[in-house]
């Protein structure tokens, strides 16, 4: 029983100590901001698809089947050749787990990771090139988050 108070301890520590690091990254101006929650996005989609074990020889419309209906939240992707909607159907709640989990506040600026996060995966198993722009996001007072990805060379 100690130990499991000694880990909340531990836990709490983490997490005000991350919200402050968010606090100045919030405070970046808007190109250090971006590069930072790049390297972010990176890191989540890195660990996202070790904890839903997906394989990275998936080919793009496997990965997008999985995702659809297995993956951690409901997903509905349309695609029209290059172009692609990801819509993630969120209720108005935000997916990242420092939001969920009350570490860092739900800003827009967060998105930014999550554009990332996507345009990675989608290249993962596409295995090229994708340019991915946020149309809708909880963040901005939508119920789900919208992207339009669009697959490049």
């Amino acid at each position: 029983m100690a130990e499991d108070w000694i880990e909340e301890l531990l836990r709490q520590y983490q997490d005000v100590v991350t919200r402050g690091v968010y606090e100045g990254i919030y405070r970046l101006d808007e190109e250090a901001r971006a590069s930072v929650l790049a390297c972010q996005g990176r890191v989540c989609c890195e660990e996202f698809v070790k904890l839903y074990d997906i394989p990275a020889d998936l080919d793009l419309e496997t990965f997008f089947t999985r995702m659809a209906t297995g993956g951690p939240s409901r997903i509905r992707i349309q695609r029209d050749g290059d172009t692609i909607l990801w819509e993630e159907l969120h209720e108005g709640q935000c997916m990242c787990p420092l939001v969920k989990r009350g570490v860092v506040p739900l800003q827009p600026e967060l998105c930014v990771c999550a554009v990332h996060w996507l345009r990675l995966l989608i290249e993962r198993h596409a295995r090229r090139s994708a340019k991915v722009e946020l149309l809708e996001s909880v963040a901005r007072g939508s119920e789900s988050c919208v992207f339009r990805v669009t697959l490049g060379e």
